[in-house]
């Protein structure tokens, strides 16, 4: 019984695995990091949170606001497997702490409502919003969600993604 525990947690095959230590060797933005476990690097994305793009207004503060907390440390991960693009989908706990909660209270992450029902990290997302913290700086009409910038073309993009005026 303990061996099929074990075996479905790693689920090696699939990349799924269940509260492993993962050191973290690069954060490549807001939502996404390379994590070192057992020797292999693995890219993994957040799940719940979508963060701007790095060329989006306020991304490379969400990734600097990621780097400072996760950078070179062991972080706890859960995982349930892959996506599309063969990245790790985890969730993240940093010195105790959900990452993904800690990025939208923050004002540096949006919560991932198309993928996520969790209605703790929706209502992170209000307080965030009502108290105009990082991302929500300017209010709540001045920001471009990331699934929208990442589908807009360099128009598009020019005219709705252009931040605080």
């Amino acid at each position: 019984m303990r061996a099929l525990l074990i075996i479905s947690c790693f689920c090696v095959g699939l990349r799924c695995f269940a509260q492993i230590p993962v050191k973290v060797v690069e954060v490549r933005d807001g939502d996404s990091f390379h994590g070192l476990w057992n020797g292999k690097k693995y890219l993994c994305r957040l799940t719940h949170i979508d963060a701007p793009e790095l060329k989006q207004n306020f991304g490379m503060a969400a990734r600097d606001s990621v780097r400072k907390l996760m950078l070179g440390k062991a972080v706890i991960v859960d995982s349930l497997g892959t996506d599309l693009y063969k990245r790790v989908l985890v969730s993240v706990k940093v010195d105790g702490m959900r990452l993904d909660s800690l990025m939208i209270r923050k004002g540096w992450a949006w919560h991932y409502a198309a993928y996520s029902k969790n209605h703790m990290l929706a209502d992170c997302m209000k307080h965030a919003i009502s108290e105009n913290k990082g991302l929500w700086s300017c209010g709540i009409w001045e920001v471009c969600p990331p699934w929208l910038y990442r589908k807009y073309n360099y128009q598009n993009k020019l005219r709705s993604c252009n931040g605080c005026n």
